[in-house]
């Protein structure tokens, strides 16, 4: 009798620990999951969740309602037929796997289904929590193949974007191009003060030429017919704004900036100068045929 009595007191002590450790790895769980639900594409919460799970003992059921999910989304993926169909088994998946991230069939099939999608990024995330789980040597092998696989196609995609919008701003910088080349070699005049003298830009290769060209009748003789050039700016775009330095300016108000933009036909360009205290002034130089 003492020695059942000793035995059934002994399985109690023995027991407590084991219980009380159950308690505590259930109550980590539980916190988990919480943070979890505010916080759903945390990643690194997931994989923990996953480690912590399959230290329990024992291991955490998943819930009747992940299953419903699951089976729906299991539904959906079989019988998609374009991107929003997988995009719809996707949400499924991911609200069973909301409820129980520790599943190792939720977390692989929603990785297939993101592929189908061509949500590259986010099946590769899914497939390494799948393999978190721990299925096994020769599943943890398919599924990493399947990373490499899907890896190969983001790599494909992404060079095929950058195809895509070069090929769109090609025809931009072709049309200025051409512009450029239409306008090489012409030059434009502005009539200053009543026509006394000329602003002039002279177009050479993609550089505007910007001076002075006095007429033969001007006032101050020394000057007539001369061309003073003032300064030389590249032109990047149909539109070019170029910033002017201070230096040594002694005038109160000082150029900023130097703006050309070229008609559509090239026939016209318009030029203006803004100064540090707001004001614009602009000037338009037609080609001289």
């Amino acid at each position: 009798m003492k020695k059942l009595a000793f035995i059934f007191l002994l399985a109690i002590i023995v027991g407590l620990p084991c219980s009380s450790q159950a308690q505590s790895s259930q109550q980590t769980l539980n916190q988990y999951m919480a943070d979890l639900q505010k916080n759903p594409n945390d990643y690194a919460l997931r994989e923990k969740i996953i480690r912590h799970a399959q230290t329990m003992k024992p291991k955490p059921a998943v819930p009747e309602e992940a299953h419903r999910q699951y089976v729906m989304g299991k539904t959906l993926f079989e019988d998609a037929k374009s991107v929003q169909d997988f995009k719809d088994a996707i949400e499924k998946f991911r609200k069973a796997l909301l409820i129980a991230p520790w599943w190792p069939e939720a977390n692989r099939d929603l990785g297939m289904a993101l592929q189908a999608a061509q949500e590259y990024g986010e099946a590769i995330r899914a497939l390494k929590l799948y393999i978190a789980t721990n299925p096994g040597e020769e599943l943890s092998r398919r599924a990493q193949n399947e990373i490499y696989k899907i890896e190969a196609k983001q790599e494909k995609a992404t060079k095929e974007s950058s195809r895509q919008a070069q090929a769109a701003a090609a025809p931009k910088q072709n049309t200025l191009d051409d512009l450029l080349r239409k306008i090489d070699g012409r030059r434009y005049t502005s009539p200053v003060d009543n026509g006394n003298y000329f602003m002039v830009i002279d177009v050479t290769g993609k550089v505007f030429r910007l001076g002075i060209l006095y007429p033969q009748n001007y006032d101050v003789p020394s000057r007539r017919g001369q061309y003073v050039e003032d300064v030389r700016d590249e032109i990047r775009g149909r539109e070019t704004t170029v910033p002017v330095e201070r230096g040594a300016n002694p005038f109160r108000f000082w150029p900023v900036s130097r703006t050309y933009v070229i008609s559509d036909d090239g026939d016209r360009i318009t030029y203006r100068i803004r100064y540090n205290d707001g004001d614009v002034r602009q000037y338009i130089f037609l080609w001289q045929r």
